[in-house]
């Protein structure tokens, strides 16, 4: 499968051991462990600490997979498996150091910037339709569940203080900090439902309007019941809490 028809863009893998080095600097064979998305064959990586300024000599494609002696297309979290890496040179590798595919748009550097972490993209039935989960956000007839107006003296902290509370209560994101969301901006609903690791935990608001510029964002429960969003009107910001039955939700 060529790779772009890989059901997942993003992925880390973890170097658990250098194995052998091909000739030159054409790359070689590395144990690896895949810790995020899923890594499929074509897909190109660079060392995690180099992204942001990616030097094309250390730029690694991933050739082969091999895990029990079996050829695979992909491999997923938390599996290991052995690989073959084309580009190179491998002595620039250590154990430890994470591999994670490359290129990132520009929406997955911005969600970054917010102190988020995207995990896949996340096509489960259980999720509501993106167009649906949109009108509950956005439709003529919605209602917020809470307002902070525009006016009020510190109205970041306050959207902050009720959106932590709220979405709390709602259980919108699980006991491993993982929900969904629609990522803000243009194409949002060709993307579809990005599954989403938050480690902060904490005051999500203001670090998507600090990190990527959007003061109105869509996130749903990874079991797609609940749906919390904030919409920013023209006296005042939303937060609205929604939960979805079963026909919404695809189910």
């Amino acid at each position: 499968m060529p790779a772009s028809e890989s059901p997942a863009l993003f992925s880390r893998l973890q170097i658990h051991e250098v194995v052998g080095a091909g000739d030159g600097a054409d790359g070689g064979v590395c144990v690896i462990r895949c810790i995020e998305g899923i890594a499929g064959v074509g897909q190109v990586f660079v060392p995690e600490r180099d992204r942001d300024t990616v030097d094309p000599e250390v730029t690694l494609t991933l050739e082969v997979i091999e895990r029990f002696r079996r050829s695979l297309e992909f491999v997923d979290p938390p599996h290991s498996a052995a690989v073959l890496l084309s580009g190179g040179p491998l002595e620039v590798l250590r154990e430890g150091d994470v591999l994670v595919s490359h290129p990132m748009p520009d929406w997955y550097r911005k969600l970054e910037a917010s102190g988020l972490r995207v995990q896949d993209f996340d096509r489960s039935p259980r999720l509501p339709d993106v167009r649906r989960a949109h009108l509950a956000f956005a439709g003529y007839e919605v209602k917020p569940t809470t307002t902070v107006g525009h006016a009020h003296p510190d109205a970041a902290a306050e959207l902050d203080r009720r959106w932590n509370s709220l979405t709390t209560s709602a259980r919108l994101v699980d006991e491993e900090g993982e929900f969904c969301m629609l990522v803000p901006g243009r194409g949002c609903f060709e993307r579809g439902w990005v599954r989403i690791k938050d480690p902060v935990g904490a005051d999500l608001p203001s670090r998507l309007l600090a990190g990527a510029g959007h003061e109105e964002f869509l996130a749903v429960s990874v079991d797609g019941r609940t749906m919390c969003a904030v919409s920013d009107e023209e006296y005042d910001k939303w937060i609205i809490v929604h939960h979805f039955d079963e026909e919404d939700r695809g189910a």
